[in-house]
């Protein structure tokens, strides 16, 4: 058995069990497993025919650590905070939809089963992830999977391109080019986040899972993630704090900079096919129109969704040309609204307001009222533009299913906590100072002051 695969079981078996006493092992460990996907990898493989499904386990051990450390746990006086209920509502709607219908297709039971492990992962790491140093862990976390998911594309052999795109790399959410340069994008501003450590090591390894990104991103031709790099960009120099300006000005021109160096003429002939007339626009880009107004059929006549997964078997009937027959709809929005109703389009959106809501909140309170939150801001920052490359990226590609999606969706709440629970030991701190002090200053009585013992002889 090789040396990878070994190293790879132990530290599954070790963090598995860690995560019943230090339950954000089980977080970090899940989230490296959602991007190293053992399954498919080579050094996976020879552990095949021990059939442990990994991520299964390793929420269950999650599951369980929780729930035994429950009243460790600093997770606030809410135990359900408003994105975690909208999430619940949102789900709710999920099961409504898949419920009403007569029997369940495969796509149906494979989207049900994953929803439902993604809604309970995000609620248990919204409860664990909740301090700066689980928060730090986390970024760092991202850093090191990116570097990982570059190095496999730069290492990828010929036939995983379909044509002159990349695909096949990671995990399922993964295999098709566009989701693999969206997920590097949402990424690489925790990995700008981990380069302003002062520790070189991890100035390095950021300088290094950047570079790999950007060389992965660019052979995925995406027009879609490249839209959202765009639109991200510009939002970065807006929600980026005054002080830190030059910083993420700097920042932007050097990966331009970078990806102009390493981008070849068929990223370029596939970018400006995004501005190219009706005439002009490829066969993929000018399809999309034609599902979204069959789509929009469909939610006429089914407001409250046909069912979950649902989406592919039904789109040939509202469109008069065949070819389009079990074609994706290739937008998270039209997904959400056609398989799961008007309510669960609303109750989408809700999410994603509240979410975003939370990190608006937080980004004024936290310098405001907080000593040293440099940390907590540019998490926060951070955070807002993963959301937007996950939201710009879904009116063109598919996206409603991913589960990295959702995590981002859920750290608000992560911060939220994680802050609240720094402000509240900043008082106590500051309240035990004051009373030292105005102890000495107005000192009691000596008839109310503690004997002196005497020292005991030693």
């Amino acid at each position: 058995m090789p040396l990878r695969s070994i190293a790879f079981l132990l530290s599954f078996l070790g963090s598995s069990t860690a995560a019943f006493v230090v339950p954000v092992l089980g977080v970090l460990f899940y989230v490296a497993l959602y991007h190293l996907y053992p399954e498919s990898a080579w050094w996976g493989k020879p552990l095949r025919p021990l059939g442990i499904r990994y991520s299964f386990v390793c929420g269950l051990c999650l599951l369980i650590g929780t729930a035994l450390n429950l009243n460790r746990l600093r997770f606030g006086q809410r135990f359900f905070h408003p994105v975690e209920w909208l999430l619940l509502a949102l789900f709710g709607c999920m099961f409504l939809s898949a419920a009403i219908l007569p029997e369940w297709n495969a796509r149906t039971e494979e989207h049900m089963d994953k929803m439902s492990k993604v809604f309970l992962f995000t609620f248990l790491m919204s409860h664990v992830l909740v301090s700066r140093n689980h928060l730090w862990q986390f970024a760092v976390l991202l850093t090191a999977v990116s570097l990982y998911l570059g190095h496999e594309a730069k290492t990828a052999p010929p036939g995983a391109f379909t044509g002159s795109r990349l695909d096949g790399i990671g995990g399922p959410d993964f295999q098709e080019s566009a989701g693999l340069a969206i997920h590097l994008f949402a990424l690489l501003p925790f990995v700008a986040v981990v380069f302003r450590a002062r520790k070189l090591w991890l100035k390095g390894l950021a300088f290094l899972a950047a570079c790999y990104s950007m060389n992965a991103i660019l052979l995925c031709r995406a027009r879609s993630a490249f839209l959202a790099a765009i639109v991200g960009g510009l939002m970065a120099l807006w929600y980026i704090p005054r002080r830190h300006r030059r910083w993420v000005v700097v920042v932007l021109l050097l990966g331009t900079a970078g990806g102009i160096i390493l981008s070849d003429n068929w990223f370029w002939e596939r970018m400006v096919t995004i501005f190219s007339s009706a005439e002009e626009r490829d066969a993929s880009a000018a399809s999309r129109l034609i599902i979204w107004q069959g789509a929009l059929k469909m939610i006429r006549e089914y407001p409250w969704g046909v069912g979950v997964g649902r989406f592919r078997d039904m789109i040939g009937r509202y469109i008069d040309d065949p070819s389009f027959a079990y074609r994706d709809a290739h937008n998270s929005f039209v997904i959400c609204a056609t398989e799961i109703g008007v309510p669960g389009l609303l109750a989408y959106t809700a999410v994603l307001a509240a979410s975003w809501l939370t990190l608006s909140r937080l980004a004024q309170r936290v310098p405001r009222t907080m000593v040293n939150g440099d940390l907590f801001e540019m998490l926060i920052f951070a955070n807002r533009l993963a959301l937007i490359v996950y939201v710009v990226s879904g009116f063109f590609v598919s996206r409603f299913y991913v589960e990295g999606f959702w995590w981002f969706v859920a750290l608000p709440v992560c911060l939220q906590r994680a802050v609240e629970n720094e402000i509240r030991v900043e008082r106590e701190e500051a309240f035990v100072l004051q009373a030292r002090l105005n102890m000495e200053m107005n000192p009691a009585p000596g008839w109310l002051m503690p004997p002196h013992l005497p020292t005991p002889a030693r």
